[in-house]
């Protein structure tokens, strides 16, 4: 019996990166049915294929849908419930980012990200709430460590991961009357097809150098966060925010190096720091 044994998903974003790592983990964990939504059929199709190869016994849906048109997810949640209508599981994965100096910014643009970041969101949550309000339920969001930090030249991106943190607090003090938890999933750096499309290897290598745990993140690494949200381990948790990103968004402090270097010795600190 896996974490997921019997339960039915729904996964924006779930023909890519970390949507595509999730349906995998939770087919993986027993899921009786994971259905992935995207805006790009072909897409889905070729992840629909991959999924159905790992050989689980979970079924795998797919549907075409854009997260901030609500009839179109509204159809699509419907599409992921089991036979009485009621979904377990949604993850809110979907979304975007791209540099956005403020003193240039260019305000369609920033509306379009936050539609899709922060509307596209509640509209997940809208819909699926309305299945789990009977029987309760998971929903899981993933922001970025972006989203607890101001990001030079990211302004954009930064604002509406905060902004879709803050609207999973507020769902989750609403909706746990109805059994229904809200959390949230901060991920580091991961080189997805977007990142690695979209992101210099040098700016790649910043996060990772920034970190405690010197690599970059895996679809697996958010995935099994998730997972923990998502089944019954997290049964009595809600509101929250789980950072996986190797220690990258940690608040660092003052660095006290060579004052502790006088206490203990430069070979000592060498020893500890690797340098």
């Amino acid at each position: 019996m896996g974490l997921m044994s019997g339960k039915y998903a729904l996964v924006t974003g779930g023909g890519t990166g970390l949507g595509f790592g999730t349906a995998q983990r939770f087919l993986e964990e027993g899921a009786a049915c994971v259905t992935i939504i995207g805006r790009r059929e072909e897409v889905l199709q070729q992840a629909a294929e991959r999924l159905n190869a790992l050989g689980c016994n979970g079924e795998v849906r797919l549907t075409t849908a854009d997260v901030t048109n609500e009839e179109q997810m509204v159809a699509a949640v419907d599409l992921a419930c089991n036979s009485d209508g009621q979904l377990d599981v949604m993850v809110a994965n979907a979304g975007t980012g791209f540099p956005s100096p403020v003193i240039e910014a260019d305000i369609d643009a920033w509306r379009s990200m936050l539609e899709l970041n922060v509307i596209g969101t509640l509209i997940s949550i809208k819909t699926a709430a309305q299945k789990m309000k009977a029987n309760g339920g998971s929903i899981v969001t993933i922001s970025s460590i972006e989203g607890a930090a101001p990001t030079k030249w990211m302004g954009s991106y930064s604002t509406s991961k905060a902004g879709q943190e803050m609207l999973m607090q507020c769902a989750a003090r609403e909706l746990g009357h109805f059994d229904i938890r809200v959390n949230c999933i901060r991920p580091g750096m991961v080189p997805t097809e977007l990142v690695a499309s979209s992101l210099p290897q040098s700016l790649q290598d910043d996060y990772v150098n920034s970190s405690e745990i010197k690599r970059p993140g895996t679809p697996r690494d958010i995935a099994d966060g998730v997972l923990y949200f998502a089944s019954d381990m997290s049964s009595f948790t809600t509101g929250q925010v789980m950072n996986i990103c190797g220690g990258a968004g940690n608040y660092k402090g003052a660095d006290y190096t060579d004052t502790v270097a006088g206490f203990y010795g430069e070979d000592k600190i060498k020893e500890y720091t690797n340098s």
